[in-house]
């Protein structure tokens, strides 16, 4: 028996159990803060480190969620720097 027709068998029979998924919710959309233009927007580099681009990323932890800022450089798409942590300070 094959891995798709096994858990078939499971779900049929009621023996498969749900994965809980919590969804986290990490951009608050709706907030008082000054909204900034795309500067970049229009902007193509020639050449390495002409623009670099922030990215913020989230990472679960078995408590919590950490984060992992990125600076990367838009033109040759490696990582300049780097920054992991429990809180956005």
């Amino acid at each position: 028996m094959g891995r798709d027709a096994f858990f078939d068998l499971l779900r049929r029979n009621k023996l498969l159990v749900r994965k809980l998924k919590r969804n986290v919710y990490t951009t608050m959309s709706k907030h008082h803060f000054r909204r900034y233009p795309n500067l970049a927007k229009d902007f193509t580099p020639l050449k390495a480190h002409e623009l670099w681009v922030a990215d913020i990323t989230y990472i679960p932890t078995k408590h919590r969620h950490a984060y992992l800022f990125l600076i990367t450089d838009a033109y040759s798409r490696k990582i300049v720097g780097f920054h992991l942590s429990d809180d956005m300070k």
